[in-house]
């Protein structure tokens, strides 16, 4: 399929497991925003978290056997692309590796409103709003109107709608607040509920049906 004109989502994270929460936010994503497809990436080892539970091609693999049984499966896949390029993974290196590989595309980063407000202190953050929009997502109670204050220390030329729900800077680059999902929960509780040999509700039967498999999440020592 040609990548010409298409618009697509770029939804990061560790994804330490994928859980139902993930999925129902870029589903949601893809239908409010008209996006044609949505990438996950999760993060080899992100710069400011922990070492991740489990490795890097285990969450891949749980992302891809999720995606099978999504109802918009079809338009969301996994990249590992964050595998490929040198540490510290900043998020301007992937974008502009997947600029390159596809340059017809335009793209649209998704992250949660705490991450929008430190955005100003994000390596190459202003060169980054210039390459993507953004699809800022709720977390808890904000301002809408602070997104836009936000904006306007990267970029003075960013307005705003009437209702503080969409940007746009003089270039053509937009960014979307969406306030009618919040960003998921964190999957610490998921972990802690397999170590339990607790099976988790928000786990896609695909991802528990891996992570037994595999005795991921100290599964092998539940009860």
């Amino acid at each position: 399929m040609s990548s010409v004109g298409r618009t697509v989502g770029l939804f990061g994270g560790t994804f330490d497991p994928v859980h139902q929460g993930h999925l129902d936010l870029a589903c949601h994503v893809l239908e409010r925003c008209g996006l044609d497809n949505l990438l996950f990436i999760p993060a080899p080892r992100p710069p400011h978290k922990g070492r991740p539970s489990a490795s890097f091609a285990h969450r891949v693999a749980m992302l891809e056997a999720a995606l099978v049984d999504c109802p918009d499966g079809g338009r969301m896949r996994c990249s590992a692309i964050e595998a490929e390029l040198p540490e510290p993974s900043y998020t301007i290196h992937t974008v502009e590796a997947l600029i390159r590989r596809q340059p017809d595309c335009r793209y649209a980063l998704v992250i949660g409103a705490d991450s929008l407000f430190d955005l100003p202190h994000w390596y190459r953050a202003a060169e980054l709003l210039a390459l993507i929009d953004l699809i800022v997502v709720r977390r808890d109670r904000i301002e809408p109107t602070a997104i836009g204050t936000t904006l306007a220390t990267l970029d003075s030329s960013f307005q705003g709608d009437e209702h503080h729900h969409r940007w746009r800077n003089s270039t053509g680059r937009t960014v979307t607040y969406l306030d009618d999902i919040e960003l998921p929960v964190s999957s610490s509780s998921i972990r802690e509920d397999l170590a339990l040999g607790r099976e988790p509700a928000m786990l896609p039967s695909a991802v528990l049906a891996y992570i037994k498999t595999h005795h991921l999440y100290g599964w092998r020592n539940s009860a």
